[in-house]
């Protein structure tokens, strides 16, 4: 019965909606069966849906770039646009999947810019910065951009565009921003 269904309907079809989908058919068999019992026999013949990863690496600091020293440890910001931090995430739509990068500002939790694409180019990052620099309200005050060590806020194209700008670049030690 379970093969047959999964045939017909599908086979990511995972346990829960199995068992109910197969009960009416069970009964109708004289198969007495809990839902309990119904997973361990889909455990024992190895009939269990695997469970898809459900995150996405974004980062990738394994690279030959600069890595800047991270210039906020154990500091926080006293007012708005004196740190912004940046990061990638991935977002996934009904049709396909996207990467969003963020630059939001750590005193106010604004978000001072940011661009959904489809890659994760360093193009997206500085699309993202240059949305960010059009947006502040203190262009003459001291700022700090800090972010993790991925190849995108590590690209010579993204640290010069900011350097630019006048922002310093500083980099957590570990993965997490």
């Amino acid at each position: 019965m379970i093969k047959n269904y999964r045939i017909k309907v599908g086979q990511r079809t995972g346990g829960i909606k199995l068992y109910h989908e197969l009960k009416s058919n069970m009964d109708r068999h004289g198969i007495k069966m809990g839902r309990d019992k119904f997973y361990k026999l889909l455990r024992h013949y190895n009939l269990l849906v695997p469970k898809t990863k459900r995150y996405f690496i974004t980062t990738n600091s394994k690279h030959q770039f600069y890595k800047y020293n991270n210039l906020v440890k154990d500091k926080a910001p006293t007012r708005p646009e004196q740190l912004w931090v940046s990061d990638i995430t991935y977002i996934k739509t009904e049709k396909k999947h996207c990467y969003l990068a963020l630059v939001t500002d750590a005193y106010s939790k604004k978000i001072m810019g940011y661009k959904l694409a489809s890659h994760m180019k360093t193009s997206l990052c500085i699309e993202a910065l240059a949305m960010a620099i059009k947006n502040r309200k203190y262009p003459n005050e001291k700022l700090i951009h800090h972010s993790d060590r991925g190849i995108q806020y590590c690209n010579p194209a993204y640290t010069e565009f900011a350097e630019r700008n006048n922002i310093a670049l500083s980099m957590t030690q570990q993965y997490d921003p």
